[in-house]
C-alpha cells in the first residue's frame, strides 16, 4: 500500500508539472517572456500560484524550461536526420515533413524562438546549440559532398541548402498573418495551402540542386 502511494504521489507530481509546463508554454509563446504573468500562468494550469511557485521557484526557472524545449523541437529533428544514413532526397523529404508537422502542432514557436533569441541571442546559442548539432550538420556537409563529386547534384553550398529547407518551411507559420491579407485566404484555406506546399518545397528543392 506504501508503494501505490508513492507511485500515485510520484504520478501526480508529474502530472501537476507537465500541466503547468504546457500552460506556461501557451503563455509564453503567445506574449514572450516580459508580457507573461505567473499569476496567468497558474490560472491556466487550474492551480493556485503557490503550488506553482513550489515546483518553479521563479519565472526565469520557469522561462528557460520553456525555452529550452522550444529549442528541443526546433533543433532535434533536424539533427536526428542530418546523422541518417539514407540518400540525400530522402533526407529533403523529412526534414521538411517534420518541421511542417511540428510547426503545424506549435503555429506559435517559430515567432516565440526567434523573438527571445533576438534579445539575448549569444547567451541562447551557447546553452542550447551544442556539439552533436554541430556534428550533425559536419556528416550532411560530408554526404552533399559525395553526392557532389558523384555528379548527382550540382556543386552547392551545404550551408544554403540548409538554411534553404529550413527557411523554407519555417517561414509560412512565422508570416502567417501577413500571407493571409496579401494572398486573400481565410484559415481553413490556408490549412490547405500548407499541405500543398510541402510537396511544393520538397520538389522545388531538389529541382534547385540537379544538373
Amino acid at each position: 500500500m506504501y508503494y501505490i502511494c508513492i507511485i500515485k504521489m510520484t504520478t501526480d507530481s508529474f502530472n501537476t508539472e507537465q500541466k503547468i509546463i504546457e500552460s506556461a508554454e501557451d503563455v509564453f509563446h503567445q506574449k514572450g517572456y516580459d508580457g507573461a504573468r505567473m499569476q496567468e500562468i497558474a490560472d491556466k494550469a487550474d492551480i493556485n500560484k503557490g503550488l506553482l511557485h513550489y515546483y518553479f521557484k521563479t519565472k526565469d526557472s520557469l522561462f528557460e524550461t520553456v525555452l529550452s524545449i522550444a529549442f528541443r523541437k526546433v533543433l532535434s529533428h533536424i539533427e536526428s536526420i542530418l546523422l541518417k544514413e539514407i540518400p540525400l532526397e530522402d533526407k529533403i523529404d523529412l526534414i521538411v515533413d517534420g518541421y511542417m508537422n511540428m510547426l503545424s502542432r506549435n503555429t506559435s514557436l517559430p515567432r516565440f524562438v526567434m523573438n527571445e533569441l533576438s534579445k539575448n541571442p549569444d547567451k541562447f546559442i551557447a546553452k542550447h546549440i551544442n556539439n552533436n548539432m554541430k556534428k550533425a550538420f559536419s556528416v550532411f556537409e560530408q554526404d552533399l559532398q559525395k553526392e557532389i563529386k558523384a555528379h548527382k547534384i550540382r556543386p552547392i553550398d551545404p550551408r544554403q541548402l540548409c538554411i534553404n529547407l529550413v527557411s523554407l518551411s519555417i517561414f509560412p507559420f512565422m508570416g502567417k498573418p501577413i500571407l493571409q491579407v496579401v494572398i486573400g485566404v481565410n484559415n481553413k484555406e490556408f490549412q490547405l495551402l500548407l499541405q500543398e506546399r510541402r510537396e511544393h518545397i520538397k520538389s522545388f528543392i531538389k529541382q534547385a540542386i540537379k544538373f
